[in-house]
């Protein structure tokens, strides 16, 4: 009997329940659909949004793998596009990765100008370097990268310049690589330093390269040719 009785209050709590639900859903219908329409349009965009970014920034990897530098002219053009590249992406991942491209990119087409270094290039590189080790200072990969990149620049400096302060330079930025605590666990890039820094004469000693000297072949005597006197032909026997 009491069974019944719960059952039957139970009823009609659900009845009463459904019955208030329908009144507030009579009142207000229009504004409960009005925000769900909201809902679904934000979701929407966003949704959108995140698909539009993923898809650009698919482009954005697959534009870089096409660039090229295999030569000084084209090097030149992929360098600007790279740095472009660079430039609109907000990616932090590729960002990086373009700075230390620009960087090696550029110290590599550098060589390979008409006279080399490309004093233009190498303050590319230079530039490159110098915003990796600004934009990724606890970033050991791309602190060693910036460090042993900025330490090449001067070197070519020095061909360019022949002033001796590029020495030192490089010879503070490789001491940075070998003793900063970040960059331990980079090996690779500590021995590097080390095997740099120990040529560091060698690698700076000024180069003077002397045209050989060419020697002229010895001239033709030209003076006339005396012909040697001939014996008189025998006279003919009557």
């Amino acid at each position: 009997m009491k069974a019944a009785r719960r059952h039957e209050l139970r009823e009609n709590d659900l009845a009463h329940a459904l019955e208030a639900a329908r009144d507030y859903f009579d009142r207000h219908g229009k504004k409960i659909g009005l925000g769900a329409i909201i809902i679904l349009a934000v979701f929407t965009a966003v949704s959108f949004g995140i698909r539009s970014r993923a898809a650009s920034a698919v482009d954005t990897w697959r534009r870089k793998a096409l660039l090229a530098f295999d030569t000084y002219d084209k090097g030149k053009e992929s360098l600007a596009s790279l740095a472009a590249l660079e430039k609109e992406s907000d990616e932090s991942a590729f960002v990086l990765q373009c700075l230390m491209d620009l960087g090696r990119n550029a110290l590599r087409v550098a060589q390979l100008a008409p006279v080399p270094p490309d004093a233009e290039l190498n303050e590319t590189a230079r530039g490159a370097f110098e915003e990796l080790r600004r934009r990724y200072p606890d970033n050991p990969l791309a602190l060693g990268a910036a460090l042993l990149g900025l330490a090449s620049v001067e070197e070519n400096a020095f061909l360019l310049d022949g002033n001796a302060s590029h020495k030192e330079q490089a010879d503070k930025l490789l001491s940075e690589v070998i003793s900063y605590s970040l960059l331990t666990n980079v090996p690779p890039m500590q021995r590097m330093a080390v095997d740099r820094k120990k040529a560091l004469d060698a690698t700076f000693t000024k180069i003077v390269v002397v045209p050989p000297v060419i020697v002229p072949p010895p001239e033709a005597d030209a003076s006339p040719s005396v012909p040697l006197p001939t014996e008189p032909a025998p006279a003919e026997t009557p």
